[in-house]
């Protein structure tokens, strides 16, 4: 039997190439326990070309695609018109975006079959119909073809114990997603569970995992972890958990276990006393905490069931247990006024000065398929690609993302000036502050040539590279 080859592509601006392709792993984890056999591909937007001439070498059952709303869309199409050219394989999409709009990726010539949330079953019994030549008229979670009608199935309930479908962590060269991050050296990316049980309106979470909440055990997690440690050396682990304390004994319990410094995501109204001593005590490198807004209004629009109060009542604990902290927020929302613009970046210097060590990001509002606020989203102007490869323009970190309600280039460049207060620059900090509070974002010579010798140290690229990202990290320590 031909082998099946499962593909992610990454865009090299984000150097999210050497984070583990957790979606694909998962579907390959599934197969090999089904004996079947899959090759994992794990590429750049800079190898499509080559990529899709090795897969016509390899003439395989299928291709299936790992594909997230954005740049990944854009990248997946291309490959999948050019396999198409090469032959005549199956291409299956799986992911956030079929599963968001399956019935549109369908209507695309390059797109044979898409599997609609969870994978692992769904492969398993596609895979069969494949082989048998039969169209998977009775499998749950998947859409087709059939006499040029787009038929979606009902959809799969998702899988109880996760525990049943463990990662396959050795069908992957695993060195190759190990990667520096801060003062850690050997940094993985895992994820200890799935989805998310509340609603926040701008989240793909209300489509894709209905709003609950899955785990994984803490005796598989651990066990995972303790075997990479052993086996790799890792020093650090990045969860990439939607909210890692959904369960707060559980994620404590994890923490306490694997012993080794992690990057976790969590609600700032999570915060409490036990909850900052207990971090404190542990090995925390990181905390994603999205905070998304500074106007009360739009914190109620989003039904992200937090206040300002409650962010900066979160932060003060934050900052009183000395945690290291990133947060995100969300500007260029539907109905969002200047003012209430200007309250989130308010927002985000005040928790500046009062958390020493805190980091920020700053996106502009995507409206994803699916959500509470898409339909909303649309009723005020957004106006969402009719094809499926359109949906690659659409990136919120990108200065040429073309929203209707903001200016991405400059949200993009405030983001930047936002990264430099994290830096220890001595007198120059002072600067970047200037520019921050007089709004004075113009000719931002500095982010370009910030951005040209981060992206050298991020990648190593060279001796320089190194010297770089041996600077960068004594910067951080300060």
């Amino acid at each position: 039997m031909n082998k099946i080859i499962l593909i992610q592509i990454n865009d090299t601006r984000d150097h999210s190439e050497k984070i583990l392709p957790l979606g694909i792993l998962s579907v390959a984890s599934a197969l090999k326990k089904s004996n079947f056999e899959s090759e994992l591909i794990n590429i750049t937007e800079k190898e499509i070309d080559k990529t899709a001439n090795y897969i016509a070498s390899q003439n395989p059952l299928y291709v299936g695609f790992s594909v997230m709303t954005g740049v990944q869309t854009g990248y997946s199409a291309e490959l999948s018109k050019k396999l198409k050219e090469l032959g005549s394989w199956p291409i299956i999409w799986g992911g956030i975006h079929p599963s968001l709009l399956p019935e549109q990726t369908l209507c695309e010539d390059y797109v044979d079959y898409v599997v609609i949330s969870e994978g692992e079953i769904s492969v398993v019994e596609l895979t069969n119909k494949i082989l048998q030549n039969e169209k998977p008229a009775n499998v749950l979670g998947v859409g087709y073809k059939k006499d040029g009608q787009v038929i979606i199935n009902p959809s799969r309930p998702f899988i109880e114990n996760l525990d049943n479908y463990r990662l396959n962590l050795e069908l992957i060269d695993l060195e190759k997603f190990i990667f520096p991050l801060g003062q850690h050296k050997r940094v993985i990316a895992y994820k200890t569970s799935r989805g998310c049980p509340f609603n926040c309106a701008f989240c793909y979470n209300n489509a894709f995992n209905n709003n609950r909440w899955r785990a994984w055990s803490v005796a598989t997690v651990v066990a995972d972890i303790n075997w990479l440690k052993e086996k790799y050396q890792i020093d650090a682990i990045k969860f990439y958990d939607d909210n890692f304390f959904v369960d707060r004994q559980r994620a404590f319990e994890i923490l306490e276990k694997i012993n080794l410094p992690a990057h976790l995501e969590v609600r700032i109204d999570a915060f409490d006393e036990e909850m900052g001593r207990r971090l404190k005590q542990l090995k925390i490198f990181d905390l994603l905490i999205g905070v998304e807004s500074g106007s009360n209004r739009i914190l109620e629009l989003i039904n992200k069931k937090i206040t300002v109060e409650k962010i900066m009542a979160g932060v003060e604990i934050i900052a009183k247990y000395d945690l290291p902290a990133s947060y995100s927020a969300i500007v260029g929302l539907p109905t969002e006024s200047k003012e209430e613009f200007e309250a989130t970046i308010n927002l985000l210097y005040k928790i500046y000065q009062i958390h020493s060590r805190a980091a920020f990001t700053l996106g502009v509002y995507l409206p994803y398929p699916g959500s509470r606020l898409y339909e909303f989203a649309q009723e005020h102007g957004f106006k969402p690609p009719l094809r499926t490869e359109d949906w690659g323009k659409i990136d919120r970190f990108r200065k040429d993302f073309n929203s209707p309600w903001i200016d991405a280039r400059k949200v993009w460049r405030i983001r930047e000036y936002f990264k430099f207060l994290n830096w220890k620059l001595g007198p120059l900090i002072h600067f970047f502050k200037w520019r921050i509070k007089n709004r004075f974002f113009v000719c931002p010579f500095d982010i370009y040539l910030v951005e040209y010798f981060s992206s050298l140290a991020i990648e190593q690229k060279g001796f320089l590279g190194k010297i770089l990202r041996r600077f960068y990290n004594f910067l951080k320590r300060l």
